[in-house]
């Protein structure tokens, strides 16, 4: 069984908290082995290598995680490890190193609306995912172009396609990133469910 850290803030998170979305994302990775951990900040890179995926829902990034963390997040990537980011985990305007590391930087949002997600490229994860829609916030982007991401889902805002979910390479790791996750009613979007358990699936080679 493929063994999955998932950290997010339950306490001091500034608009996404973990609790509910913690029980979907366990409901949606089922026959996995789910850890929770709110004390991220304090992780090392010896406790993050137990895992063969993190996924990433933390809300307090800028307050709570700081270079030593990062650091270690990273070197697991690097060496090795699959790391699933989603939603507001992409907000480390701090750690510069990290949003390289999930292949973009957040620029803002508009206000949430009901967003459209489609097809954006072929990849193994997107042969069972259809197009769906979720009321989102429609998270933007600085794409960083040095990532070579592979964008494989775009949302429709105001008649423009924006970025909403890539893959990349790092180092001998890899990184994905999904914009949707701002609610617990997001997760249990069936179209978003499907692409987060393939997304999974991917990281960890099962895909």
């Amino acid at each position: 069984m493929k063994k999955v850290l998932l950290l997010g803030d339950y306490l001091s998170p500034a608009w996404h908290p973990l609790r509910g979305v913690d029980d979907e994302i366990v409901r949606i990775l089922e026959g996995f082995d789910v850890t929770i951990c709110e004390e991220y900040p304090y992780l090392t890179l010896a406790q993050m290598k137990e895992y063969d995926l993190i996924v990433n829902y933390i809300d307090a990034f800028d307050r709570r995680a700081g270079s030593d963390f990062a650091g270690e997040l990273i070197g697991y990537v690097a060496g090795g490890g699959a790391l699933l980011s989603l939603h507001a985990s992409i907000i480390a305007s701090s750690q510069p190193e990290v949003e390289e590391l999930i292949g973009a930087s957040f620029t803002g949002h508009p206000p949430q609306e009901v967003l459209t997600y489609q097809y954006a490229g072929a990849h193994p994860i997107m042969k069972a995912v259809e197009t769906f829609a979720i009321d989102e916030e429609p998270y933007q982007f600085e794409m960083d172009n040095l990532a070579k991401v592979s964008m494989i889902m775009e949302y429709v805002y105001k008649g423009e396609k924006y970025p909403a979910a890539w893959l990349r390479g790092y180092g001998k790791g890899k990184s994905c990133y999904l914009q949707m996750g701002h609610s617990v009613a997001s997760f249990k979007n069936e179209g978003f469910a499907t692409l987060l358990r393939r997304s999974a699936l991917w990281c960890v080679g099962e895909l």
